[in-house]
């Protein structure tokens, strides 16, 4: 009897370590290789917003119009949300033209947002109207607020395309221009604009 408990023993033992060397040889189940996560190219959005920027601090806040060849690609269209597409130096003159109405001009970038190569802006002006321009011709010394939206797609480093929304009847309104006035300045815009594309040509395609 004890034999035969002995040999049952043996044999169980024997069997335990076939099973445990047949473990060590199966080749262990190989995870399938994690991709790693693309990250966004963090240093292009960066410059890209830098270039935006330059348009509050250096154009409009600061007067530096010499640096619009370094924004701005030369083919650039700016579209205003009055169904106006504006040549880059049609806005150029614009933007000048409110400077000069209100020589204290500071446009501050609130909020700027990032999505591939567009850039998009919450803005405010501030200013005095204490000078002449866009229609503004007798200074009133009274203060200007605007909150305006912008969208900018910037191509090799360049402003290519603008989209601007802002409701410039507002500002008309705030310095006591009557609606009569304000509506005859946008049609007499619209004939200055048809006037000089005779000579200047129309409209360029953006740069893509």
């Amino acid at each position: 009897m004890r034999v035969s408990v002995t040999i049952c023993l043996a044999m169980l033992a024997l069997s335990i370590a076939a099973i445990a060397q047949k473990a060590r040889t199966v080749e262990p189940q190989r995870r399938p290789a994690v991709e790693p996560k693309v990250r966004p190219n963090l240093q292009a959005d960066e410059q890209n917003k830098a270039v935006v920027r330059q348009v509050f601090d250096d154009l409009f806040t600061r007067g530096r119009y010499d640096l619009i060849a370094k924004i701005y690609t030369r083919d650039c269209v700016v579209h205003h949300n009055n169904n106006r597409d504006y040549k880059l130096e049609e806005t150029v003159a614009e933007g000048k033209g409110w400077r000069s109405a209100a020589p204290d001009l500071q446009m501050t970038a609130d909020r700027m947002t990032v999505e591939g190569n567009m850039i998009s802006v919450s803005w405010t002006a501030r200013g005095t109207h204490t000078g002449r321009g866009n229609g503004l011709m007798k200074p009133t010394g009274k203060h200007i607020l605007v909150h305006g939206n912008s969208r900018f797609r910037v191509v090799n480093g360049k402003i290519a395309e603008v989209w601007n929304n802002y409701n410039r009847n507002d500002v008309f309104h705030q310095l006591g221009v009557s609606p009569t006035m304000a509506y005859f300045y946008e049609e007499t815009e619209d004939l200055r604009l048809a006037v000089s594309r005779l000579f200047s040509g129309p409209l360029p395609t953006p740069t893509q």
